[in-house]
């Protein structure tokens, strides 16, 4: 299959630049680290001090929820950047993953649909709200998208641009082409970035219903391939196999994990819940996705329409799959929102050709695309998660309008439309962001009482970190102070022989107070002004004076914490 007008060297280099650029803009001005980006940029610290590149670790325990590729990657960067010490320096692996799944994208869209397509579909996925978010944060989430973007490449150009020869082996044992090599090789590698079978399941979910489409053997027959098979457990394997063989009881997350999304209780949400995630996730191009939707349906069912059955079963079949399970979370739609930008290109070009034949009907698309903003906004808007539907009611209400204006206004030049549109989109985003991480960030003011913290605590004194078992805000903190702070598992480990001094300064939240007092006479000095999820002044982050008393034990406190017990799913140890 060959593309009418195929995507040029320059679209890449265009689309690439804007996208890095704009998430650049966000990085810069995205504030301080949130909760859940510890995991990722303190895991990654750690792996650069201690040098375990195989188990990540939290203070002295082990860190295994995920495989460490997000690590490595990040580790990587940061030593060629100078440091992993500041935030834009742990989210720069998130925002270039982000990057290359753009870049995948229009390299599939182009080669299936075209180059116009190609370079909206490009543009329009890296302004999606939920895509931008995450290519922006240290998290990682965003790395798994560009292996299931790259399987799916790697897939359509085996099954739509390189169909099978004649003469090809079907054969168990036999030969394949080299990309059926990398097809297997980078469904491997979905192991090494979100967990074991997770990312597999999403990239399989589509490559399964597509294959299952047609009901033809030969077409499946072919991934039926011992070499194949073996290059994917090559792949997946050996990171789990060397865990366990060092700490064997690293099961129990993998299992805690995987049951628990499955039937457990663990994020549990309803069953249509990704169906309403719909609404916003991908916004503000929710309504130029459905309506892709609809003028592609058809088409489905046409001969020659397997570019249009691969998108769909991209766009719908994760979905689909992960709603059987309990837990559930927005962010999982990272991997599959490629699909729904290249749906949602096609029917912005179809809206663009449409209008510019019927130019008395100007104004009905955008009102349409401005109203329907409204009504997600007003609906479905004040359900979402804290203060986060402010970002999404902005970049649908005030870009669906400035976007309508500028195409009608340079109907005749679509260079002009695209250029000008996603410019100002970008404008809109920093502006957005940058109001967002200067005055709506929720960890702002638990940020600054870490730095008052370090500095109120005299250099050669040491300063003692609880998090209050939890693991990620202890996380997010040890980034922030670990340069000169002994991290405790909990408030027991207080009687580790290695703190000599018969004064401490202990940060934890100022709820335990009573605790520390069966330890010595306890003095809060400084009190957070507002903590992440409090539920009163109790729960805020507090520095206190604790002069331990006369008789204080002092014990052995190198003993192992299993990765249960880092993840704080477990109780123990305990050295009271």
């Amino acid at each position: 299959m060959e593309a009418i007008n195929p995507v040029r060297s320059k679209d890449y280099i265009l689309v690439g630049a804007f996208t890095l650029v704009l998430y650049a803009v966000m990085v810069s001005v995205g504030g301080p680290l949130t909760m859940h980006e510890g995991v990722l940029s303190q895991t990654t610290k750690a792996m650069l001090a201690d040098g375990d590149w195989l188990v990540p670790h939290f203070g002295e325990a082990p860190w295994i929820e995920r495989p460490p590729l997000p690590q490595w990657i990040t580790s990587a960067l940061c030593m060629l950047v100078g440091g992993c010490n500041h935030e834009w320096q742990a989210r720069l692996g998130a925002s270039l993953s982000g990057m290359l799944t753009v870049l995948l994208t229009v390299w599939l869209s182009g080669r299936l649909f075209g180059r116009g397509v190609a370079i909206v579909s490009g543009l329009i996925l890296a302004t999606m709200y939920n895509f931008a978010r995450y290519s922006t944060l240290a998290e990682a989430d965003i790395f798994l998208a560009p292996i299931v973007a790259g399987v799916i490449s790697v897939f359509a150009y085996l099954e739509i641009l390189r169909p099978a020869a004649e003469g090809e082996s079907r054969n168990f044992f036999g030969t394949r082409p080299w990309a059926m090599l990398a097809f297997f090789t980078l469904l491997g590698m979905t192991n090494l970035a979100k967990g074991m079978v997770f990312g597999t399941v999403i990239a399989l979910a589509p490559v399964g219903t597509y294959l299952l489409w047609s009901l033809q053997w030969s077409r499946i027959a072919r991934y039926c391939w011992l070499w194949g098979w073996l290059a994917f457990f090559a792949v997946a394997l050996p990171w789990p196999l060397l865990v366990l063989q060092r700490l064997p009881d690293a099961i129990d997350v993998w299992r805690f994990d995987l049951l628990g999304r499955l039937h457990q209780n663990y994020l549990a949400q309803p069953a249509w819940y990704y169906f309403f995630c719909l609404l916003w996730v991908p916004q503000p191009w929710t309504l130029a996705a459905f309506i892709g939707l609809g003028i592609t349906f058809r088409k489905l069912w046409q001969p020659n329409s397997a570019a249009h059955r691969l998108i769909w079963c991209w766009a719908w079949m994760p979905l689909l799959v992960f709603s059987i399970s309990q837990g559930k979370h927005h962010h999982y739609m990272l991997h599959y929102l490629a699909p729904w930008a290249i749906l949602a290109a096609q029917a912005t070009i179809w809206l663009w050709a449409h209008s510019a034949e019927r130019m008395r009907s100007r104004w009905v698309i955008p009102a349409s695309i401005a109203g329907g903003g409204v009504i997600v906004v007003a609906l479905f808007g004040r359900k979402l998660p804290g203060a986060d539907w402010i970002m999404p009611a902005l970049l649908v209400a005030v870009p669906s309008i400035v976007l309508s204006a500028w195409y009608f206004a340079t109907h005749r030049r679509p260079d002009v439309a695209i250029t000008g549109g996603f410019s100002v989109l970008a404008l809109l985003f920093g502006v957005a962001f940058a109001y967002k991480g200067a005055y709506l960030h929720r960890s702002i003011d638990d940020t600054a009482f870490l730095a008052e913290a370090r500095a109120a605590v005299p250099s050669n004194r040491p300063l003692i970190l609880n998090s209050a078992d939890e693991a990620l805000e202890g996380l997010r903190m040890l980034f922030y102070i670990q340069d000169k702070v002994h991290f405790l598992h909990n408030l027991t480990f207080i009687h580790d022989s290695r703190i000599s001094d018969p004064e401490v300064f202990v940060v934890t939240r100022f709820n335990r107070k009573a605790h520390l007092e069966k330890y010595g006479d306890v003095q809060p000095l400084l009190k957070c002004k507002q903590s992440r999820r409090e539920q009163s002044e109790d729960d805020r982050w507090t520095l206190f004076r604790v002069r331990l008393h006369d008789d204080f034990d002092r014990r052995n406190a190198t003993m192992r914490i299993t990765p249960m017990q880092a993840m704080y799913r477990v109780d123990g140890p305990n050295l009271d």
